[in-house]
Formats: structure tokens, C-alpha cells, sequence
């Protein structure tokens, strides 16, 4: 999935959640999205990016009101995406600093 202009900066074990189902795969940050792969369709080409040009928001949440490993992505469209990932500060710092560099490019 690599190109020329898209470097791989962090990646880690998620889960993609919706409150009630869960779906295991890895986040990854690259230099211009953040890419989720599931686990159970390495092969497949069902993915979810989001550019990082159209992140609105990024914010840390609590999981069943006891843990803060839980990451929630706001992008301009309105749509949001809960994923839950072992180290939230760690993920968000890099993807804070991506989307600084995003926005100072343009």
C-alpha cells in the first residue's frame, strides 16, 4: 500500500468499535492518512482511510467508563470512527504531529 510520497510513521494493534461490535486489525499512520487494516482480510482490499487532510477532530475516550484507550477520529464530513488500541497518548502524539505538518504544508 506504500507509495513514493507515503511513508509508514506508526502502527499498532486496534480494534475498530461501534459501541457493540468489534473488528481486530492494525492502525497505521502514514504521511498523508491514517489507514486501518483488518486482521481477518490481509488480502482483501477492504481498508478504511481517512486522509489526513480531512481530520477534524481527535480525541481520547474512556472504554466501558474504565479505561482511556480509546481513540475517536472526527473528520470535515462529520463521520467518526472509535478504535480501541492499547497505547492512546502514544498514537495520539504522533498523529497530532502528522496532522500539524498536514496543515503547515498547506
Amino acid at each position: 500500500m506504500k507509495t513514493n510520497s507515503n511513508e509508514l510513521i506508526y502502527s499498532v494493534h486496534a480494534t475498530l468499535w461501534d459501541g457493540n461490535r468489534q473488528l481486530a486489525g492494525y492502525l497505521e499512520i502514514w504521511e498523508i492518512e491514517i489507514l486501518f487494516q483488518l486482521t481477518d482480510f490481509k488480502e482483501s482490499h477492504l481498508n478504511l482511510k481517512i486522509p489526513l487532510t480531512n481530520i477534524k477532530k481527535v480525541e481520547e475516550f474512556l472504554v466501558f467508563d474504565l479505561a482511556k484507550n480509546g481513540i475517536y477520529i472526527h473528520d470535515k464530513e462529520g463521520k467518526k470512527d472509535l478504535f480501541v488500541i492499547e497505547d492512546v497518548r502514544l498514537f495520539k502524539k504522533f498523529l497530532l504531529s502528522e496532522l500539524e505538518k498536514t496543515n503547515n504544508k498547506m
